[in-house]
């Protein structure tokens, strides 16, 4: 593979992270009425939010690959 093929999947899997994490404070704010559950949720939700974050820096520093 690539460089330029590695940076696109890497991309996409920023992409698909912010899309999960928004579906899960979704849920977590209007859906889930167990507090321990709700909690939960946000949790990985802004974990995912941060990581997917980390990889659209990435991509976006190493851009011109």
């Amino acid at each position: 593979m690539s460089t330029a093929h590695i940076n696109e999947l890497i991309s996409f899997a920023g992409i698909g992270l912010m899309l999960l994490s928004l579906f899960l404070i979704y849920l977590s704010r209007n859906t889930i009425k167990i507090k321990f559950l709700k909690m939960v949720t946000a949790f990985i939700a802004y974990m995912s939010l941060i990581i997917s974050g980390i990889l659209i820096t990435y991509i976006v520093l190493s851009w011109p690959s």
